[in-house]
């Protein structure tokens, strides 16, 4: 049998606890290191819909991105959603284990997988910390696209219908900066980095200004700019575990709907 702290350390040699942000909330959420884990699914969001599904696949443990809170905590309310949905999971005895913005920094994490579905080779970290992690990440597309190519491949690789984005100067673009999540404060290194775009999400409106007429600075979505994660947890762990049974979430954890 496997235990849940063989599967941790996996883990952790790959996107150490360390690198992540100071006000994370990374690594085992609960649940008993030496236990017998009997099926694992990896997930971008913990939700009530993905608890559902762990339960139907024979998953006692959930690795996901994103912790299912931040900070401090004194007590459980039934009356939250975290809160609420925390005690569900305990109490079906499905352990958590969070792997966030270390895994944004890992070198095969969630900006190189980002890189790999919009079909970008990879070329450096966008800030490099060292040859083993670093935050973002600079790719170049097979050929230049022109702006209007660019963004239907855009929407036809990550499935999303809106694009906000600042506009940059009409000439093709081939060479493209991408941070998974909230990554607009690595903007100086895309505009210092030769890009043509740049690719995060949760851009504030005035950040849009700091690009224009610089490069191209597109909003992509939280969601989407991460839900390859899940994949790439997997198959971390089904290198070194395979005969044990892993599962991709295959529930669309996204929380924002579109009007078009």
């Amino acid at each position: 049998m496997i235990q849940l702290r063989a599967i941790t350390q996996v883990l952790e040699e790959w996107a150490p606890p360390q690198w992540a942000d100071s006000y994370d909330n990374v690594g085992l959420l609960w649940g008993d290191p030496t236990r017998s884990i009997q099926g694992v699914l990896t997930t971008l969001d913990v939700t009530p819909a993905v608890l559902q599904e762990a339960k139907a696949v024979g998953a006692d443990l959930i690795i996901a991105h994103h912790p299912i809170w931040f900070g401090s905590r004194t007590r459980l309310r039934w009356d939250t959603y975290a809160d609420k949905l925390i005690y569900q999971l305990i109490q079906a005895d499905v352990s958590v284990y969070a792997i966030h913005t270390n895994a944004d920094q890992a070198s095969m994490g969630v900006n190189h997988a980002l890189c790999r579905l919009l079909q970008l080779h990879p070329i450096r970290f966008l800030r490099e910390e060292d040859s083993h992690h670093g935050a973002g990440y600079i790719g170049e597309l097979p050929q230049p696209l022109s702006p209007v190519e660019f963004f239907r491949h855009l929407q036809s690789a990550l499935q999303v219908p809106i694009l906000r984005f600042s506009k940059g100067p009409e000439r093709p673009i081939l060479r493209v900066a991408v941070c998974g999540g909230a990554g607009s404060f690595l903007l100086p290194e895309a505009l210092a980095g030769e890009v043509e775009a740049f690719l995060t999400a949760d851009i504030p409106y005035h950040r849009f200004f700091e690009a224009e007429g610089r490069l191209w600075l597109v909003d992509i979505g939280h969601y989407e700019s991460e839900q390859m994660i899940g994949e790439v947890l997997a198959e971390v762990l089904r290198r070194h575990f395979p005969t044990l049974p892993i599962f991709a979430t295959r529930v669309r954890t996204n929380p924002v709907h579109y009007w078009v």
